[in-house]
């Protein structure tokens, strides 16, 4: 389960947690075949919940772009569904290598209805976790300064945010065993 900071197991097929709310829902890495799921979840999201994952007004993802995505030679993505809705996607997650060594962007959607429910803080240990059993040191987020949620869930993970008032940001969340390093 990837709970806490400590090192957890992988994400596979059968990783099943329980959220804040009690539901569980199950994770696991995305596969070419879900961008159907996916897509039909960023329509089930509001133009704001979109536009701050993408800090674009995005709609859905294209063929090429969820290929990208899903290419483990590229980084990681997770898909995120009820436990008891196997084929319903409810979050999204990509930590895809940045061309740093040991620097990893981090991604997160989490589709409207199922936000303030520690999705997002869920995957993001996960993340970290994942980064750190491959020897990643520091995983980067950029997003908007309107993105309460997701800067709230970088500040739980150590990252300072910047005094900015409009615009992006881009955040650090150090990984474990790597805190006195620099980028």
């Amino acid at each position: 389960m990837c709970q806490g900071r400590r090192i957890a197991p992988a994400l596979d097929e059968g990783t099943v947690h329980v959220i804040a709310t009690g539901e569980t829902v199950r994770v696991r890495p995305a596969r070419a075949e879900d961008l159907g799921r996916v897509n039909a979840m960023h329509a089930r999201c509001t133009a704001m919940s979109r536009y701050h994952r993408y800090q674009a007004p995005r709609q859905r993802l294209g063929e090429a772009e969820w290929g990208k995505l899903t290419d483990p030679a590229l980084g990681t993505t997770w898909i995120m569904g009820p436990h008891d809705a196997p084929d319903r996607a409810v979050a999204v997650s990509h930590l895809m290598h940045t061309g740093k060594e040991g620097v990893s962007e981090l991604g997160l959607l989490v589709e409207d209805e199922w936000q303030y429910r520690g999705i997002g803080t869920l995957l993001t240990h996960c993340a970290v976790n994942h980064a750190a059993r491959h020897g990643g040191r520091t995983i980067t987020v950029l997003t908007d300064v309107g993105n309460a949620p997701m800067l709230a869930i970088a500040r739980r993970f150590g990252a300072v945010l910047p005094r900015a008032v409009s615009g992006t940001v881009d955040l650090a969340i150090r990984v474990p065993g790597h805190a006195g390093r620099r980028p």
